[in-house]
Parts: C-alpha cells; structure tokens; sequence
C-alpha cells in the first residue's frame, strides 16, 4: 500500500492505494515528501534510462524486452570498439593517449592488487569472454521453444547476425538457426550439418556434432589471438567470415575434445 500527499484542486490531500512491487522514488516537491510510484511509472523510468530516449530504443524494450535490448547494445558496442581501433591506425596521437590512460590503470593496479591480476598484462589482445553456447538438434524448433519459453529467454532477431551463407565454393552453411538470449550471454541453436568441414576444407565442424556444438568466446583482436594460439601450440580451424558476415570466427578443440570458437567483430 502506498500513502502520501497528493495535490488536488483544492489544496493537498492525504491518499492512499495499493502498487506493485517494484519502486521508484520521486521527490514531492510541494510537500517534501518522498512518495512512490507505480510499476508502469517505473518501467517508463527504467526505459528512458536503459534504451535511450529514442522512439526506436523504447519501442525496443516494450516489444522485445530489456535483456533483448541489452544484447543488441552489447553488439553494437563491439562495433565501436572495433571502429575505434581503426580510428587508432589512422590518428597516432589516439593511441599515444590511450596508452597515457592504461599506464595510469595499470599504475593504479599495482598500488591496489585485489583490482585485477597482473597474470594478462602483457597480452595483445582483451581475455575472451563468454559470448554464446551453440547447441545443435536435427531441427531447432523444440530448442527455441524450451530456451525461449521453459528459460525464458529471449528470441533474438535473425537481422542481428547477418549470415554469409552458402558461397560458390561451397563454404558456410544455410541451415535455420535461432537466437536466445539473457541480456548477458546467448544460446545459438542451430540445425545440424554434417558437411561444413567437408565443403570448407577445414578440420573441425563447429555445427555437426551434438548435443553442445560448441562454446564461443569473444576477444578484441582476433590475429593477435591467433598468435597466442600458435605460441601455445594450438591448432585452430580458420573459418573467417564463412559462417558470419560480421565476425572473424576460429575453431579449436578443448583437452576433452570439447568445440571452442573465438571470434571478434569486424565491422
């Protein structure tokens, strides 16, 4: 139940009435009273916070939900990333600052060890990190329903991975697949092709065998990954843009025989 000083036409009134769960606070200038307001007040905040004031960006959150939106974000930012590591190529003196700035971190680290390990300092590229776990069946319809509806995750729209497709040497795959996600991580769920290696020239299938097709992980700079691969003896299928338009992909086998696949974006 909610209480609180309410403005009428006639002066300020005591009112009271029942709300949901959720809260956010607002400051009742005219009294000086914090009272709170009802979940659909909240939601309308929290959207204007977490989708950006545009038409498009609500729309986002109301139709698809937040961790949808999260994970489109989380996309578009490795975009940028990756523009402005070309922006660094082109104008030195960006690079020179952000060099200033990861010196004064790295400094800032040294005086406060709990903040992070030194262990990957020296590495040319960002510590991947967990991006998607790939799952394949003979057809993924009961997969999405039970990560989508029993998970309750979220679909993701075919548009937000744009697929290269079967090219004229055979490469890449064509089969349906389907997007889920948390907002934090996703499940790629995709139909099974037993001759993706065989068309591609490649070693290893990163979609012909099952149930767990394999576990991505994302990096910053997938040459300078190659070259910790092939320092630490790792053999790695290149698959490149083969599978995706967007990303640089690489496929290896874990100790137990288990699919790993890096990529970064590219553009």
């Amino acid at each position: 139940r909610v209480s609180g000083w309410r403005e009428t036409g006639g002066g300020a009134s005591w009112v009271e009435r029942w709300s949901g769960t959720t809260w956010r606070e607002e400051e009742a200038v005219q009294v000086g009273y914090r009272q709170r307001a009802t979940p659909t007040t909240t939601m309308r905040a929290l959207l204007r916070v977490g989708c950006g004031g545009s038409a498009r960006g609500r729309h986002l959150c109301t139709s698809s939900g937040a961790a949808l939106a999260h994970a489109r974000l989380r996309e578009q930012l490795a975009s940028v990333k990756q523009q402005l590591r070309s922006l660094e190529t082109a104008h030195p003196e960006l690079r020179e600052s952000r060099d200033g700035l990861e010196d004064e971190l790295k400094t800032l680290v040294a005086a406060n060890p709990d903040l992070r390990s030194e262990r990957h300092a020296s590495d040319a590229f960002a510590p991947p990190k967990l991006h998607h776990i790939n799952v394949v069946s003979r057809e993924v319809t009961g997969l999405l329903e039970f990560y989508r509806d029993v998970l309750r995750m979220d679909e993701m729209p075919i548009e937000m991975f744009p697929r290269t497709g079967m090219t004229a040497a055979g490469a890449g795959s064509d089969v349906p697949i389907s997007f889920t996600t948390d907002g934090h991580m996703q499940m790629h769920l995709a139909t099974r092709d037993l001759g993706v290696a065989f068309r591609s020239g490649e070693a290893i299938n990163p979609i012909g065998v099952g149930p767990i097709g394999h576990i991505a992980f994302r990096t910053d700079d997938i040459d300078a990954f190659k070259r910790h691969l092939d320092a630490h003896g790792v053999q790695y299928a290149d698959y490149g843009t083969r599978f995706a338009r967007d990303w640089h992909q690489i496929f290896f086998l874990d100790p137990e025989g288990v699919i790993i696949e890096v990529h970064a974006v590219l553009r």
